[in-house]
């Protein structure tokens, strides 16, 4: 009976840690399957299962190792946001596996899909023909991201009297404060251009100022300044 005790409240103790740490660690953990997160729920489980019926230890070694692989993961995570390279390693880089209606083989090879996962993911996006797809790009999550050819696109107000031009793939060029020189010349940019175009349309004091800036499909700059502040409504 009591080793019976022992197993429910071990797994009430081993339920309460996992919500509590999932809860701390944020959506994160359930919204983006990366290989890095994928690893951390299969060792969450496997250590709160073994917290949950292991008799032969002592309950608190699996309780404090439980929380310090959470501790742990908190860490990354922390790390991730803060430093673009530790992002990059710990989840890697959207692969182009689709420009301009051809595939790209090579692309392909690096992160051992083949052809027919790529078409079964497009097939789930509702697109059956390559040659349609302007840009098909596989997300760390596994997610296939696809912009249409410009005739696939739906016809709005603003783009039916547009000229049309081949659009281009989105580019981070800064994120939290940080410029991205990798992707300035992939555009063949420098910072200096950069800062200068920033400043014509939201004029800011330092670089840590800039939250996000990116170049859209349009070739347009996307500009975010940090602590942008919602207008409040002016009394009558």
């Amino acid at each position: 009976v009591m080793q019976y005790f022992e197993v429910v409240y071990q797994t009430a103790i081993a339920f309460g840690t996992i919500l509590l740490l999932t809860i701390i660690l944020g959506k994160q953990q359930i919204a983006e399957m990366t290989y890095f997160e994928y690893i951390n729920g299969i060792t969450f489980g496997s250590m709160a299962a073994s917290l949950a019926v292991d008799l032969d230890q002592k309950t608190w070694q699996h309780f404090i190792a439980l929380v310090l692989f959470g501790l742990f993961t908190l860490g990354m995570s922390f790390l991730s946001v803060k430093s673009r390279r530790a992002r990059k390693l710990l989840e890697g880089d959207p692969v182009i596996v689709i420009a301009d209606g051809k595939i790209m083989e090579e692309n392909l090879r690096k992160i051992r899909f083949d052809v027919g996962q790529i078409m079964q993911l497009l097939r789930q996006k509702d697109i059956f023909d390559v040659s349609k797809v302007q840009f098909a790009i596989l997300e760390n999550d596994g997610q296939l991201s696809v912009m249409p050819k410009p005739d696939y696109q739906p016809v709005t107000h603003k783009t039916m009297f547009q000229k049309e031009k081949p659009p281009t793939i989105p580019m981070e060029l800064v994120v939290d404060g940080q410029i991205i020189y990798e992707n300035l010349r992939k555009i063949g940019k420098s910072g200096k251009w950069l800062l200068e175009e920033v400043r014509k349309q939201k004029p800011f004091h330092s670089l840590r100022d800039l939250f996000y800036v990116a170049m859209e499909s349009d070739g347009q700059l996307y500009v975010d300044l940090r602590e942008d502040k919602e207008g409040k409504p002016t009394a009558d």
